[in-house]
C-alpha cells in the first residue's frame, strides 16, 4: 500500500446566530464560497442556556455570533460558548467598546465585513491554534467483543462512548466492525451513507476532510457505521489496521471499536493495536462456555492478556451464576459487572437514544468509564451533624 499524504486540516462546522439579515446573507455567501459546512443556522438569537446544548447536538467546532443586535444577550451567549468552541463575534467598524466587552466574555476572532478573506483568516489562525493545543498525545483505542453473540457488547461500546465524552473526552469516535449485524446504526437511529469499506477505498487520499463526511456526528460522537447491506465483506488487513488506528489515534481522544467477536478481532489485528480488550459476557452457561472458548483463542497468541478487562454484563444474581462463580468458571476476576436493566434499555432503543445516565445501567457504564480512566467517583457532600439529627425518625 503507498504511503498515505494527510495534510492536519482542520474541518469546520461553524454554527452561524446572526439576526442581521444582511450580515447574514453574506456570511452565508463566504462560507458557501470556501465550501464550509453549515449544519445549524439561526436566525435568532437562542434562549439563555440552550445554545451549549445545540453546539453539542450539532457537532460544531465554532460559532459566528452576530454581537451588535442584541449587545446584552449576545455577551451571555459569548460567555456560554467561549469554555466549548472558539466564538467569532460579529460587529459593526470602529465599536472598540464592543470588541472590549466581548473579549471579557471570551470571543477570541472578530469579523467587522465578512469577507471570504477575513473569514478565511479566521479558519486559518484558528486552525494553528487548535493543532497546536489538540494533537499532543495519542488516544486510547477500546475493543469491545462479546464473549458470545447477544451478551450486549454493541449496547456497552454505544453508551461508552457516549459517556466517555459526557466524561470530557473530546473528541471521542465510535466504529461499528459488526458488518453482519450493524446494530451501532440500528440503536442510534442513524441513516449513514458510508462505511469501513468506504475508508479502505480511499485510504490513499484520506485526510481529515475526507474522513469528515465518512462520519456521522450522534450525541457529540462521531459515528463510522458499518453496511446496510448484509452481504458485503471488508477485508481489513493488519497492516491497514494499524494505519487505521494510527490515524484515528492521532484524531481522537477516545476510540470504541465495536467488534463482533475474538476471532475476526485478532484475525484483522484490532486486539494487538487496543489499549483495552472489553470481553462481555453474562452469567449464563452458555456464554460463560463460549468467552471461555475466546479467552483460550486470546491466550493463543491473539492478544496481550494485561490489556484484556472481563465485563460482566446483565447480571442478576438470583439467575445464573454468581461473581465467585463466574471468576471460578473463567479464572478471571470480573472487571466490571453491569446491571441488568432490560426495561430501561429496550426503551432506549426504541427512542434511538443512548441509556439515561441516571439508569442502573447508565450508573454501571459511568462507573466503568471511571475506571477505564483512572478517575474517582464524585465526592457527595456529607450532611452536616444539624441536619443528620433533623432526618433521625
Amino acid at each position: 500500500m503507498p504511503p498515505v499524504n494527510r495534510s492536519r486540516i482542520v474541518v469546520w462546522r461553524p454554527l452561524v446566530v446572526c439576526p442581521q439579515p444582511d450580515v447574514y446573507r453574506r456570511l452565508q455567501a463566504v462560507l458557501t464560497e470556501l465550501a464550509v459546512e453549515q449544519p445549524c443556522t439561526l436566525t435568532e438569537y437562542p434562549r439563555s442556556g440552550a445554545i451549549a446544548a445545540l453546539v453539542e447536538r450539532n457537532a460544531c467546532n465554532i460559532c459566528f455570533l452576530d454581537a451588535a443586535t442584541d449587545c446584552e444577550h449576545a455577551q451571555l451567549l459569548i460567555s456560554e460558548l467561549a469554555p466549548t468552541v472558539p466564538v467569532v463575534a460579529l460587529h459593526p467598524r470602529d465599536d472598540a467598546d464592543l470588541i472590549l466587552r466581548c473579549l471579557r466574555r471570551g470571543a477570541c476572532e472578530f469579523v467587522a465585513e465578512p469577507t471570504a478573506d477575513a473569514v478565511g483568516g479566521v479558519f486559518a489562525r484558528l486552525a494553528r491554534t487548535r493543532s497546536d493545543a489538540v494533537y499532543r498525545a495519542p488516544g486510547a483505542l477500546y475493543c469491545v467483543i462479546p464473549g458470545k453473540p447477544g451478551c450486549g457488547g454493541s449496547t456497552l461500546a454505544a453508551n461508552m462512548a457516549v459517556q466517555l465524552r459526557n466524561d470530557g473526552a473530546n473528541p471521542v469516535l465510535l466504529v461499528d466492525g459488526d458488518q453482519l449485524t450493524a446494530s451501532i446504526a440500528f440503536m442510534l437511529k442513524l441513516k449513514a451513507e458510508f462505511h469501513l469499506e468506504d475508508v479502505l477505498r480511499d485510504w490513499t487520499r484520506m485526510d481529515d476532510d475526507l474522513w469528515s463526511r465518512l462520519t456521522v456526528p450522534a450525541f457529540g460522537v462521531d459515528v463510522l457505521a458499518a453496511p446496510e447491506d448484509p452481504t458485503m465483506r471488508t477485508e481489513v488487513s493488519r497492516q491497514f489496521a494499524g494505519e487505521l488506528c494510527a490515524f484515528w489515534r492521532e484524531r481522537y481522544e477516545a476510540v470504541v471499536l465495536d467488534l463482533p467477536d475474538v476471532r475476526a478481532a485478532s484475525d484483522c489485528g484490532f486486539t494487538s493495536q487496543a489499549d483495552i480488550i472489553l470481553l462481555v459476557t453474562t452469567n449464563e452457561l452458555a456464554a460463560l462456555q463460549a468467552t471461555r472458548r475466546s479467552l483460550r483463542y486470546l491466550d493463543a497468541g491473539a492478544g496481550d492478556h494485561a490489556k484484556l478487562r472481563l465485563i460482566l454484563n446483565r447480571h442478576t444474581p438470583v439467575n445464573g451464576f454468581k461473581r465467585e462463580e463466574v471468576n471460578t468458571a473463567l479464572a478471571m476476576q470480573p472487571f466490571a459487572i453491569l446491571n441488568n436493566d432490560y426495561a430501561v434499555i429496550q426503551a432506549a432503543l426504541l427512542d434511538g437514544k443512548p441509556v439515561p445516565p441516571e439508569s442502573r445501567f447508565g450508573q454501571s457504564v459511568q462507573a466503568l468509564c471511571r475506571q477505564l480512566s483512572h478517575k474517582s467517583a464524585p465526592v457527595k457532600k456529607s450532611a452536616s451533624w444539624l441536619g443528620s439529627l433533623l432526618n433521625r425518625k
